[in-house]
């Protein structure tokens, strides 16, 4: 009997599980995505996107969970790359009618993923070497750090005869939205700086 009743609570358990994933899933496919995306619809976007990159919109919807709204906004990077910004902002609007909000992060449009990797420092006398024997790894980095709109240092570490790549950026910041276009018409808080390691080499690659 008591195994019965433990059958029967995992069955029961698991099925709620199951039930819970699946209804998250649906209301994730059924969100409208809102900002301003150009010529296509930014639900168009995401969908384009989320098959190239699909972990990193995963990502980006799970730390914007419903009621809070998911946006993209479309334009040019800093290295010329046409990108897509994306902002969860607050359900609700704050008491002077703004909206705040949060930078998720941002992805290159099809075609534009060259331009939006985060080159290494120019200046380094590792950063020849790093590209030419770790050319998978560095582009992976440059990826990752791009998507965090980062820069990198590379830091050497003489007694383990080691470099590590260190991407900087700035992360907390608070978007506003003033007039309900679902776009950043400025910045509350510019948050603070951060700096996070995308990997390590020998120092015999300079």
């Amino acid at each position: 009997m008591n195994i019965f009743k433990i059958s029967l609570f995992s069955v029961l358990l698991f099925g709620n599980i199951f039930l819970a994933i699946e209804a998250d899933a649906k209301q994730q496919k059924k969100r409208l995505v809102r900002g301003n995306c150009g010529k296509l619809s930014c639900d168009v976007v995401v969908k384009q996107l989320r098959s190239l990159y699909p972990s990193y919109i995963s990502k980006f919807e799970k730390e914007c969970p419903n009621p809070k709204i998911f946006a993209a906004d479309v334009g040019i990077g800093e290295r010329s790359a046409k990108q897509a910004w994306f902002i969860c902002w607050e359900a609700t609007r704050d008491k002077d009618k703004t909206r705040s909000g949060s930078f998720l992060g941002t992805l290159p449009l099809p075609g534009n993923e060259a331009p939006f990797l985060s080159p290494l420092p120019s200046d380094s006398p590792y950063t020849p070497g790093l590209q030419t024997r770790y050319p998978v790894a560095i582009k992976k980095a440059q990826f990752e750090c791009a998507t965090n709109s980062g820069n990198f240092n590379i830091l050497e570490d003489k007694e383990k005869n080691k470099v590590q790549l260190q991407c900087y950026f700035q992360a907390g910041a608070i978007p506003v939205d003033i007039n309900g276009d679902f776009k950043s018409d400025g910045e509350n808080s510019r948050g603070a700086g951060v700096d996070i390691m995308l990997g390590t080499f020998p120092a015999s690659a300079k």
